[in-house]
């Protein structure tokens, strides 16, 4: 029944643990975790050194990263424009919000253009094992005269090696197929799919190759340029206020980290100056158009005019009457401007009416500048132009299929639609209003029919080259105006910080990394050590027998751990009577008094839970520490299953008990003396089939009856009870019953065996003896109280000048910095 306690006890431990963990905070036991902090050294040592090591390992094999930052202010004007204080929008918006600046600068658009900038057609790299390093600029072989014959070369590694002797081969793969080919250093190289020459400076790879060197080249396409470096360019506003832009470049090869930092700033002020004129240079050139035809209609009204005065010898209008000129000139100022704005209208109708990808957005606007026309169709024209810088974002982004693209398209063609009906209504009444006037004009010529008609037809000429004059004197106004704007434009975006070579890469950081790896190795052994102490189920110390026991259990007191190895148990008091061993069963034996101190022969049954927890070890050297004070001792091994007591004194175990109960052999040649005088023993005996019968024969009551006439003490080595139960009458019918436990052996559902077996088996007087303490936990703080169940206490020091004989090792870091204190 006990073997079932016990393995229902077993398939309770995860509760146990449970319960552990809840009450870890209360339970928090310095001392133990301290102890299993010394006993974890090696687990400790191994983590912070695999952590170590771990942190070299990543810092040789991980490729650092560079970074170059530059920044940027931006700020324009256009100063031309403020001394001619014009109402010209040629520059479009003077005062862009910087969040769309910070957009074109972080879109494909403006990072190719950075890319086109740099030496990056063809990319030079070294292949190692596990790192790869691109040369860049500072390759000693280069490719010159690059022919592409067939674009699949495009992104495909060539490599290359040298031979010693001028010589060299390229391999490569493309479409599955591959290429191989032999060439001299002072050869043109022509291969299926390009042509081109390379370009060796004097290295020592050409004299001796290196069989480790894995070099290779590849011809890059803008799309994977692309690639590669859009997600190592990164645009930030660092002051809104200021209008301050930080570009920087991260890059395993620091000098292409700064050369595209140092790019990209460059290129933005260059592209902001093309971007900004752009619009000036689109109305310059429609102003340049107009003047031609109109210069063109101005040298026909000379020619006719002339013609017409040197044929009818009219010199001037002076004959004709005031009324006439006056009214004469009023219509012609008035057809003059309505030329002008119908022919602007036509020009407007003819740039929007085009396909979407054609109609430039810079020429629309500044078109409308100054014409009555301006608040009419500035709304539209402007909602048309932001539609359309949101269609080239998108196709930055997207392709034509994209649904986005394509609602966006449609609303564009609405909008344009919208614009082009706006245009030709507006077209149409100014074209009505000119024939409105010449009409009129005609009517009041016709008042005049009086007057000669050479006169009348010389005004008609005079009229045509006045009206060509004005328009043309008008287009030559604005070309210097516009000129003059385009010039006068000085951007002003300043680069306050300019990027240099990096020297230190911003990853990995030495120092961070070796911290990080150390911290997580001192964390992984910190998790081991509470792992260890959560599921430390042992018994270490006396209070924790007090602690879990229920039952009246009393505390003889504890033995300390011997500090040699002991192969079998052996009697040890003799050797060294001042030690500390010896003076802890003195300390045991004082204490059985307290239990029962009647007169008579007393009987000691010794038993514990499971083998290997010292109960024979304790019974033979309590033996001998009770046979110090004078009284007559014997042992009788009734561990008959796995005797020992033969061993600890090392004679034969022919005879003893077994043969003993079964009437084979007389107690007289049974008995053997030891080395110590009052103390005797008897052996198990040869092994027995039923052990559990010899034992509860009357026999066995006869044998004790005739040991107590002859002994005071009779000291019984049972087998464990947590195994078989054939100690339990012995245990039952013993003046001292002790039970063993082993210090960090003994596992702490073993207290709860002791209480059942109290409990149920109705024993008196049940003691124990914790067996095998370490007493260097003393030195960690940790503590062995004593607590006794029958309420007195008794308190035992090693103090007083009893030593035991040891070498005094510190093992362990720790146990060297705790054993001091």
């Amino acid at each position: 029944m006990l073997n079932e306690d016990l393995n229902s006890s077993r398939n309770v431990n995860i509760e146990s643990y449970k319960e552990r963990i809840t009450n870890f905070s209360q339970e928090f036991d310095l001392g133990l975790f301290i102890f299993i902090v010394n006993r974890s050294l090696i687990w400790i040592a191994l983590c912070m050194l695999t952590a170590l090591a771990s942190a070299f390992i990543y810092l040789r094999y991980t490729a650092p990263t560079y970074q170059a930052r530059s920044v940027i202010q931006l700020r324009s004007s256009n100063t031309a424009k403020q001394i001619l204080n014009t109402s010209i929008n040629a520059m479009g918006d003077e005062s862009q919000p910087i969040e769309a600046e910070v957009e074109l600068m972080r879109s494909m658009y403006f990072l190719g253009r950075v890319i086109e900038k740099l030496p990056m057609e063809v990319s030079y790299y070294n292949r190692g094992q596990i790192l790869t390093e691109e040369y860049y600029t500072s390759s000693f072989f280069k490719v010159a005269d690059l022919q592409i014959v067939d674009s699949g070369i495009v992104d495909v590694p060539v490599n290359l090696s040298f031979s010693g002797d001028g010589r060299f081969k390229l391999w490569y793969v493309v479409y599955g197929a591959p290429f191989e080919g032999t060439y001299r250093l002072d050869e043109m190289v022509r291969t299926r799919h390009f042509n081109c020459r390379l370009q060796v400076d004097d290295h020592p790879a050409l004299k001796d190759p290196d069989p480790k060197q894995n070099l290779y080249f590849r011809i890059n396409s803008n799309a994977s340029l692309l690639r590669q470096y859009a997600p190592k360019f990164t645009v930030d506003v660092v002051d809104y206020i200021a209008k301050t832009v930080s570009l920087s470049f991260r890059d395993e090869n620091p000098k292409i980290a700064h050369d595209l930092t140092a790019a990209a700033a460059r290129e933005f002020i260059a592209l902001d100056v093309e971007r900004r004129s752009e619009s000036a240079k689109s109305i310059i050139h429609f102003i340049r158009s107009q003047k031609d035809t109109v210069a063109a209609a101005l040298r026909d009204s000379e020619y006719r005019l002339q013609n017409f005065r040197i044929d009818n010898n009219v010199a001037d209008l002076s004959q004709l009457t005031p009324i006439f000129m006056e009214r004469s000139e009023r219509y012609e100022d008035q057809r003059t401007q309505l030329t002008l704005e119908i022919e602007l209208l036509k020009a407007m109708t003819k740039a929007t009416d085009k396909p979407m990808p054609e109609i430039n957005s810079y020429d629309l606007l500044p078109m409308l500048t100054g014409t009555s026309y301006e608040q009419v169709l500035s709304k539209s024209i402007t909602e048309l132009l932001s539609l359309l810088n949101e269609r080239e974002k998108l196709y930055m982004e997207a392709t034509a299929n994209n649904m986005a693209i394509v609602s966006l398209e449609h609303r564009i063609g609405i909008q344009k639609q919208v614009v082009l009906e706006s245009l030709r209504e507006l077209l149409k009444r100014a074209e009505e209003r000119r024939q409105n006037l010449d009409r009129i004009q005609d009517d009041f010529a016709g008042r005049y029919r009086t007057l000669p008609e050479k006169e009348l037809e010389f005004a008609r000429i005079e009229r045509v080259f006045a009206i060509n004059e004005k328009y043309y004197t008008l287009l030559l106004e604005k070309d210097i105006e516009y000129n003059i704007s385009k010039a006068g434009f000085v951007p002003e975006n300043k680069v306050l910080e300019t990027a240099v070579v990096p020297s230190a890469p911003i990853f990995p950081k030495r120092n961070l990394i070796l911290t990080y790896y150390l911290a997580t190795g001192l964390i992984i052994s910190f998790l081991i050590v509470l792992v260890r102490y959560v599921l430390h189920d042992n018994i270490t110390s006396l209070h924790d027998i007090s602690k879990l026991s229920n039952a009246s259990i009393s505390i003889l007191g504890m033995v300390p751990k011997y500090k040699k190895d002991i192969p079998i148990s052996q009697l040890l008091i003799d050797k060294n009577p001042k030690s500390l061993i010896a003076e802890a069963f003195r300390t045991i034996r004082t204490n059985l008094q307290f239990v029962d101190n009647t007169e008579g022969a007393k009987t000691i049954a010794i038993t514990s839970t499971i083998s290997g927890e010292g109960k024979t070890f304790v019974a033979i050297n309590l033996a001998g520490i009770i046979s110090f004070s004078g009284k007559r001792v014997i042992i009788l091994d009734l561990d008959m299953r796995k005797p020992k007591i033969h061993l600890g004194f090392g004679v034969e175990n022919i005879r003893g008990m077994s043969t003993l109960l079964i009437n084979r052999d007389q107690l007289g040649d049974c008995i053997q003396h030891s080395a110590l005088p009052g103390l005797d023993f008897i052996t198990a005996g040869p092994i027995p089939p039923n052990p559990s019968e010899l034992i509860i024969s009357a026999r066995m009551t006869t044998l004790l009856s005739e040991l107590k006439g002859m002994y005071d003490i009779i000291l019984i080595d049972n087998p464990p009870v947590g195994l078989v139960t054939d100690g339990i009458p012995i245990i039952q019918r013993a003046d001292y019953p002790i039970y063993i436990f082993r210090s960090d052996y003994s596992k702490k559902q073993f207290v709860q065996n002791v209480d059942r077996l109290i409990n149920e088996n109705n024993i008196r007087h049940m003691s124990t003896v914790l067996n095998g303490v370490d007493i260097d936990r003393n030195k960690y703080g940790y503590n062995y109280g004593y607590g006794y169940g029958y309420g007195y206490g008794y308190g035992q020091g090693y103090g007083g000048g009893y030593y035991e004989e040891r070498t005094h090792t510190k093992t362990g870091l720790l146990s060297w910095l705790f054993g001091r204190s």
